[in-house]
Formats: structure tokens, C-alpha cells, sequence
């Protein structure tokens, strides 16, 4: 190895798991629909107080989530604890319940896009 010069520098920083980097990311996601959530919240109580909000939950019972609510924060409060109880990659349930999780956040993402479209259009 004569010649070789090591740089130890170069191996001394860890790439994070890849639990670490998923769960950043879907963070990532439910702080970009936080205020749109709030927003949307916000709206939905003035058009109770005005009688127009007649609605019993924004998600059918159907649907991926288990909480039924007339806003949208308790949907992204489900989202939020689902990424707190999402396990290690290698355990067995982690596909199903991430991809459930990425389900639940496509569908708020949807729902709060269409929302702030037609609210933006009145």
C-alpha cells in the first residue's frame, strides 16, 4: 500500500438509516400540510358559525383513517402518530403500515389541494 494516502475524513460520516431518512421525509410532508390544515380548519369553523357546514366527518368511515372528525387537524394528528409507531424497515408490518401512512397523507393532500382551490375560486 505504499503510495496510498487515506483520508479518513472522507469515511467519517455515516449515512443515517434509512428509518431516519423515511421519517424525515413524511415529517417533512405533514409540516408542508400544517398550514393548510389550519387554514382549511379555520374556514370550516366560520361556515358552522354561518350554518353551512353541515357535514359529519371529512373522510368517510371507510377510508384509511380511524378518526372521523369535521377538520382537518385530527386527520393529521392520526398521520402524525402513525409515523410515531411506524417500525424498523426489517419488521414485517412496516410496508403495509407505510404504505397506509403515505395513503392517509396523499388523501390530506388531496382533499386540502381541492378545498383551498375552490375556496380560492369564490
Amino acid at each position: 500500500m505504499a503510495g496510498w494516502i487515506i483520508y479518513p475524513a472522507l469515511f467519517d460520516n455515516e449515512v443515517p438509516p434509512m428509518s431516519t431518512l423515511i421519517h424525515k421525509r413524511i415529517e417533512d410532508n405533514l409540516k408542508e400540510i400544517l398550514p393548510l390544515a389550519q387554514k382549511a380548519d379555520e374556514i370550516l369553523v366560520n361556515l358552522k358559525l354561518e350554518n353551512k357546514g353541515r357535514f359529519s366527518a371529512i373522510f368517510p368511515k371507510n377510508s384509511l383513517f380511524k378518526v372521523q372528525a369535521t377538520l382537518f387537524l385530527p386527520y393529521l394528528e392520526e398521520a402524525s402518530s402513525d409515523l410515531k409507531i411506524l417500525p424498523e424497515p426489517q419488521d414485517p408490518a412496516f410496508e403495509i403500515l407505510l404504505t397506509d401512512l403515505l395513503k392517509k397523507i396523499e388523501l390530506l393532500h388531496q382533499i386540502l389541494g381541492s378545498f383551498h382551490d375552490i375556496q380560492d375560486d369564490q
